[in-house]
């Protein structure tokens, strides 16, 4: 395709895509898209897309993509989308929907294949009745996950695209999905005109329809069609479970009476903003609901009632948490963020308490912690500076601490930086007993989080936030974290749980570190024998996390669980096979729980040591046992010498931390150095050109070595 028709290929997405739409008439709702002109007025409105050309003038630009087709040839097509939707919501997804339509074109006029099916976009060609049950499949999947774009007209089979178009004599097949076809667990048919939008663009030589869906709010979810209910996985439909149906009923339940809902003592219509109930109607409107701007409190409360703020009249948590004026007032503690910046010098100096709605705090409290880790860089690559944290996890965590908290409690989140160190949150609230994974009571402790189950306190207010593109979907947080470690952007995040309190300790640095590149290396012969290749930087990130998290557990901390539903598939079942993974007693069919080969996890060989050279072993201070274990671990695992200033290292992190003060190190250096060397004389240890090794060949004395 050449390059003038590509542009105008886009300019007529483009147009198409903004260009004005019909609605549905919404009892009480004007259907003008502009809040304060009746429709009367928006007849006087120009229509054309380019602001400074007038309505007759932009009949003359040519809207024929095509060069083929002259634009008298477009004009068969009706110009009007489908009802019941408004333009902002392809405005919001129009240019990934462009860039959707012309890399389908292109494969289709220049005979390559670019595969655009993702867990958010679906093709469809919707030429036979199972396509149509296909598609309504398909839409259960999405408004039970995600939500997701479907294109009709286009069907894909064995990397090659097939344009049918769509008919639009089936025009009505399609509203019927909004209405006619998605039940919930009462088997009462769900009214998703919300959630469910369409229009027509055009496309090659004829048109395809578009439909958006919007994924439902944790608490209205699943749906069924035809008895059965779906959930998206990658860019396939699935059959959701009837252990995850159950837990979300179970969840439902529990959110019968939530607090999020409570009465707010003393506060009236009045203590809310009308400012702030303006700026969600707006960004509502950049969703699919069409709600005006609302000219005074009073005007208000029908929209406020809908949206939980106000029940029976009364202010709800939720209402002063989102549109109060003063939320600190009636709220206290739970509008309030504590931020720290602790140099472990003075923690008082760098202070911050926020007090905001829950909007604001979000924003304010990420502008304070992101000025602050932008102080303490970390130089990677070859001198590129980048911060301690990625950004757009900083934020996840933030926002996610302040709609997932425990409301009912008068407590403030607190954060607390402190570089070259970790990040660590602090909420009000606690874990529900089905997210955990205990077990104490075996010989390897295990004390695991399961990712994924839907855990919110706030249903309400999560749907609210995710309006604002505040929070995505439940139980993201914990695998955003984990994406984060596996990627090695941060180090293994953890988690102290106490009575009412939960804190996230997000450490700085990398999962793969150096702590657990000389651990690796320690059995790099071990691991390859058993899994007949080199470890590639997938297998030993994996290996890293089981590692860490033991070491963690051990220490009571709670970490993330990680199986093959959440995270490396590939790589865990290539462990597995090798036998470097195996399941733990607590483990269950459902959420598997894997610990390490024990080889792996040893890193004392006291009783091989004192079987080797007898009870002088007890006598050897901290040093010397520390250069013995490494020295051992490194002939037996991985069959490699050692020379003094490798060993250093490790044996300094083992004894006094990471910190490394140079005194102290360089005496150390010299101790392990001269250690070497006496042992060397004795016969424990071979010397050759690469360093030292233990002699498997020694025969201990009966005298003392000393």
């Amino acid at each position: 395709m050449e390059i003038r028709h590509i542009a105008q290929y886009r300019r007529s997405i483009a147009t198409s895509l903004h260009r004005p739409l019909r609605h549905i008439p919404h009892p009480n709702i004007t259907t003008s898209p502009h809040p304060n002109i009746t429709t009367s007025q928006h007849h006087h409105i120009p229509t054309s897309p380019h602001p400074n050309i007038t309505t007759s003038q932009h009949h003359h630009i040519p809207t024929s993509p095509h060069p083929n087709i002259t634009t008298s040839q477009h004009h068969h097509f009706p110009t009007s989308p489908l009802p019941n939707i408004t333009t902002s919501v392809f405005q919001m997804t129009s240019e990934y929907i462009k860039s959707l339509l012309f890399s389908i074109e292109k494969s289709i006029r220049e005979n390559v294949f670019i595969d655009v099916e993702q867990s958010k976009i679906e093709l469809k060609d919707l030429s036979t009745g199972n396509d149509w049950t296909s598609l309504k499949e398909t839409i259960c999947a999405f408004l039970n996950t995600d939500g997701g774009i479907v294109v009709c007209g286009v069907r894909e089979r064995n990397k090659q695209y097939k344009f049918t178009g769509f008919n639009r004599t089936r025009e009505s097949n399609l509203l019927d999905l909004q209405t006619k076809f998605f039940k919930n667990d009462y088997d009462v048919l769900v009214d998703l005109s919300g959630n469910i939008a369409f229009e027509y663009l055009p496309f090659m030589t004829n048109e395809v329809a578009i439909i958006v869906v919007r994924a439902l709010p944790e608490d209205k979810k699943f749906v069924k069609f035809n008895d059965i209910y779906y959930e998206r996985k990658l860019t396939q439909d699935k059959i959701i479970t009837a252990t995850k149906l159950q837990r979300q009923r179970e969840y439902k339940a529990d959110l019968e009476n939530t607090k999020e809902l409570s009465f707010v003592e003393k506060a009236q219509l009045q203590d809310l903003s009308l400012d702030k109930i303006n700026r969600y109607t707006h960004l509502l409107n950049a969703e699919i609901k069409i709600e005006t701007t609302k000219p005074s409190l009073v005007k208000a409360k029908p929209f406020l009632s809908k949206q939980y703020f106000l029940i029976d009249d009364k202010v709800t948590t939720l209402g002063m948490l989102v549109c109060g004026d003063d939320p600190f007032h009636f709220l206290e503690n739970r509008a309030e963020v504590n931020c720290y910046y602790d140099t472990s010098l003075d923690i008082a100096v760098d202070k911050k308490i926020l007090r905001n709605d829950v909007i604001n705090l979000m924003e304010d409290t990420f502008r304070y912690v992101w000025g602050h880790i932008k102080i303490a860089r970390t130089v990677k690559d070859g001198g590129r500076s980048e911060p301690e944290y990625p950004e757009k996890l900083v934020r996840e965590i933030i926002n996610n601490a302040l709609a997932h908290r425990d409301y009912t409690l008068n407590g403030f989140v607190s954060i607390k930086i402190e570089p070259d160190k970790h990040l660590e949150i602090k909420n009000p609230g606690s874990f529900k007993e089905k997210i955990k994974c205990l077990n104490t009571e075996t010989e390897i402790p295990v004390r695991r989080l399961i990712a994924g189950i839907p855990e919110s306190k706030n249903p309400k207010l999560a749907s609210v936030l995710k309006v604002f593109d505040r929070i995505e979907s439940q139980g993201r947080g914990m695998a955003s974290l984990v994406n984060a470690a596996l990627n090695n952007h941060i180090d293994l995040p953890y988690y102290q749980i106490k009575q009412d309190a939960i804190t996230l300790v997000v450490p700085s640095g990398k999962l793969l570190d150096e702590t657990a590149e000389n651990w690796l290396a320690g059995f790099n012969t071990y691991i390859v024998s058993k899994l007949q290749q080199q470890p590639t930087p997938e297998h030993k990130a994996v290996l890293t996390y089981f590692y860490k998290s033991e070491l963690l557990n051990r220490q009571r901390y709670f970490t993330i669980l990680l199986s093959e539903s959440n995270n490396h598939f590939v790589v865990i079942d290539q462990l597995k096979q090798a036998q470097l993974l195996y399941e733990h007693a607590a483990s269950t069919e459902e959420n598997p729980i894997y610990v390490l080969d024990r080889v792996l996890m040893k890193t004392n060989y006291a009783s091989e040591l004192l079987s080797l050279i007898g009870e002088e072993y007890h006598k050897y201070d901290q040093i010397t046992q520390e250069t013995l274990n490494l020295l051992y671990q490194f002939t037996q695992y991985n069959q490699t010498p050692l020379r003094p200033f490798q060993i250093t290292p490790e044996v300094y992190r083992r004894i006094f931390g990471k910190t490394i003060v140079a005194k102290p190190y360089e005496t150390l250096g010299r101790k392990v150095r001269s250690i070497c060397k006496s042992f060397e004389k004795k016969g424990i240890l071979k010397i050759n050109d690469n360093g030292y090794v233990f002699n498997n060949r020694y025969k201990q004395n009966k005298t003392s070595l000393f």
